[in-house]
């Protein structure tokens, strides 16, 4: 039933063979078994060689030992004496296996069962292995305690040399290392224990169904199912065999198909392999891959159908997914600003992809790139094509990252420039693949050659103008301290020294600065050195060398270059010009301030003494005219008191109207400085008294009054005034039955006019 043969050569040439063989069973042979019938092998045919060459051996026996010495195994005899097996010969390649020299074993008889280990020197001792009359063959495998305390596996082959008599004369053997294979074993049976617990464990169901009944038909039924499925779809394993119980908890969509694969899978016997899902007993579906093959018997009659069915649900979700994000994705790369592309590294065009914006940035389709042999290499500008042709070869032979920038010509004619970079991207068991992405960056080149022509334009002028540059390296001594080593030949001009006085004396930069500047420039100064910033940005005034004091702008950035120290390299600006231009113009924009606020003082008085006025000359105005009005009505008649009382109304408003008038041409003689207020001795009771008597504008009912003889110096017309709008501000801005107050009374240094109402206010 299951054979294991292997050849046994003599003298390089085929003798026989031997094997091992099962008559009951199939088997696998492993390792072990392997090993074991090479190892037989080579024994039969060392002894078949030996015993048809011994006189040769002996003959040869200086070539046989410079031979045994220096195959990859230990070879040695072991010589009985008086019950006592000594070693005669052990090869030196026991000192690579253990570490010991062959004389350590060879003078101590005992040495070699003291580094067997303790486990396998008993079981050994246990069968009598070491029995010094046994003429069977020895073949054991143990394990030995190295001189460097390693542990070794050794196979050890000896067999007994018999005399002429029957007696065995010596033990010939050899030994070699099988540790790395005893810890492949390991290794392997381990693999083992975690397979059988993986496929006792896994979340897969095996079933099996009769050959002799369509197992297809929704109402056939199963013979076995593994407990898997309960814990899968909650359906115990008994449910299973009852007729159509399978269709039953087949998702409704799916089961046409499956019935209809799963019968031409029975009519041709192909292997049966599809995807579909199951109800489980929550109600939840599961996705199941289901794959049964047809077994036949000896004779090659179908069997029964052995299946196995993974849940792949998650996989399917995942399926799901992926593909929802590859559409995400699709939709992403498609509405990107840029070309994105992936191409195979043997340029296949069915397996090249370009996104659809290359037409909106170059004008040609993504058809077009595609198919056409040689397109991008045949629209690349003349001047780039060298450059990125030995770009794009270096990156196909090493797989390294490709960028570059070139001109492509457009389909409208005229050239852009793009920017194209690409990554070799590797995927264990598949092709590798190109992925690239290309911006259009010809604006971004544009700008670069203007800057370009801009620096060479700024290079000119840096070169041309009147500031110091410097370089200064930071003291090792003293990291708080910068030592000026370079200057540019214009500081004569700026602080009258020249470049050798400066370099000859290393103080006398740190001297020009001002006094009042030093202390703040100076801890700048050390502050940058140690600190953070790699900037240094500041105004102080230097002592020119005639003793004039400069001001300058001090502009530095810190220098690092590999590992070299890094230096500070800046510029001086003579800014004296500017310094006295702003104390100029700080003093100007100070008048301008006092003489903006005077204006904003007028204007407000402007607009306050207008509203005044205005208001003033109404009030007069309106009563002259009111009341001329009445005397020429004709169809009026009057008394001749009532006449001469309008009159002297009339009268009384217009000389009221003549004091606004002076009063107006006072107001402009003050702001001139050509006349001053009259100030003369004045009640200021009996004014105010006589204001509210001949005012009209309140009803003496609603008119509350307490006034107290008060004599300063005044002008009396500018109090009436103030009286007058007082009262006429209350009559306007409070209602009709509101009740309102006038009082006046001594105060510290003059006079408190007050009147009070109880309306809502102004």
């Amino acid at each position: 039933v299951s054979v294991l043969v292997l050849p046994v050569e003599v003298a390089g040439k085929w003798w026989g063979s031997i094997g091992f063989d099962d008559c009951h069973t199939e088997r696998q042979w492993f390792g072990p078994a392997l090993d074991a019938l090479r190892i037989a092998a080579q024994l039969l045919s060392a002894a078949i060689e030996r015993q048809g060459h011994e006189e040769a051996a002996r003959a040869a026996d200086g070539r046989y030992r410079s031979f045994v010495e220096r195959i990859p195994a230990v070879t040695y005899t072991d010589v009985p004496d008086d019950g006592v097996v000594r070693m005669g010969y052990l090869s030196p390649q026991i000192h690579d296996m253990l570490g010991y020299p062959p004389e350590a074993f060879m003078d101590d008889p005992g040495l070699w069962k003291r580094v067997m280990h303790p486990e396998d020197r008993a079981r050994l001792e246990a069968i009598n292995a070491f029995a010094v009359d046994d003429t069977a063959p020895f073949d054991h495998e143990y394990r030995m305690t190295a001189a460097d305390g390693r542990e070794v596996w050794v196979h050890d082959v000896t067999v007994p040399v018999l005399r002429a008599d029957g007696s065995i004369d010596h033990f010939q053997g050899f030994m070699i290392d099988v540790t790395a294979r005893r810890h492949a074993e390991a290794r392997v049976h381990e693999a083992e224990e975690r397979f059988r617990t993986i496929v006792e464990h896994t979340p897969a169901i095996t079933y099996q169904e009769t050959a002799a009944v369509d197992p297809y038909d929704p109402t056939s039924s199963v013979n076995y199912v593994s407990p898997q499925v309960t814990a899968i779809l909650g359906h115990t394993p008994e449910q299973w065999t009852e007729p159509g119980f399978w269709a039953s908890v087949m998702h409704p969509d799916d089961l046409p198909r499956v019935v209809e694969l799963g019968g031409q899978a029975v009519a041709s016997g192909e292997p049966y392999r599809q995807d579909y899902r199951m109800i489980a007993s929550d109600g939840s579906v599961v996705w199941f891959h289901d794959e049964s093959h047809l077994v036949h018997d000896d004779l090659g009659n179908p069997l029964l159908w052995q299946g196995v069915m993974v849940d792949i649900t998650e996989r399917k979700i995942a399926e799901e997914r992926l593909t929802e994000a590859e559409r995400v994705f699709r939709a992403t790369v498609e509405h990107l600003p840029a070309i994105v592309y992936r191409e195979s590294p043997d340029q296949d065009p069915t397996k090249f992809y370009l996104s659809p914006q290359v037409e909106a940035v170059t004008g040609w389709s993504a058809e077009q790139w595609r198919t056409t042999p040689g397109f991008w290499r045949a629209h690349l500008h003349p001047d780039d094509l060298a450059t990125v042709l030995q770009e794009n070869s270096r990156a196909d032979t090493t797989r390294g990252h490709f960028a570059a920038d070139y001109r492509f010509r457009r389909k409208r004619g005229g050239w852009i420039w793009l920017h194209d970079e690409a990554t070799f991207v590797e995927e264990p068991g598949r092709e590798g693949f190109w992925q690239g992405f290309m911006f259009d960056v010809t604006d971004r080149k544009h700008a670069e050659q203007q800057a370009r022509e801009a620096e060479e334009r700024f290079r000119t002028i840096v070169e041309q103008n009147q500031a110091i540059f410097y370089v200064q390296e930071i003291d090792p001594r003293d990291v708080s301290v910068s030592l000026t080593t370079y200057i540019a030949p214009g500081n004569t001009d700026l602080v009258g020294y020249t470049v050798d006085e400066i370099k000859s004396d290393p103080g006398l930069w740190r001297r020009m600065v001002h006094p009042d500047d030093r202390d703040r420039v100076f801890a700048a100064d050390a502050d940058s050195n140690t600190g953070d910033t790699d900037r240094f940005s500041m105004e102080y005034r230097m002592i020119h060398k005639d003793g004039r004091i400069v001001w300058v702008q001090d502009e530095a950035r810190l220098i690092r270059i590999g590992d070299a120290p890094p230096y500070w390299q800046g510029f001086l600006l003579d800014i004296t010009e500017r310094k006295q231009a702003e104390e100029q113009l700080a003093h100007a924009l100070e008048v301008e301030r006092e003489a903006t606020h005077r204006l904003r003082a007028l204007d407000e008085m402007k607009n306050t003494f207008l509203q005044a006025v205005s208001h003033d000359l109404r009030t007069p105005l309106a009563a002259i005219l009111g009341l001329a009005i009445t005397l020429e009505r004709a169809d009026l008649v009057m008394e001749a008191e009532d006449s001469r009382d309008l009159a002297r109304r009339i009268a009384d408003n217009a000389r009221r109207l003549d004091r606004l008038v002076t009063n107006l041409l006072d107001l402009d003689r003050l702001a001139r400085g050509i006349v001053a207020p009259k100030l003369q001795p004045t009640d200021v009771g009996s004014l105010v008294r006589r204001v509210v008597a001949e005012s009209e504008l309140i009803a003496d009912a609603r008119l509350h009054t307490d006034i107290e003889p008060v004599t300063i110096a005044l002008d009396g017309a500018k109090i009436e005034r103030i009286v007058e709008n007082l009262l006429a501000n209350t009559a306007r801005h409070t209602p009709e039955h509101a009740t309102i107050w006038v009082s006046v009374r001594a105060a510290d240094g003059g006079v408190l006019l007050r009147i009070d109402d109880d309306g809502p206010g102004v």
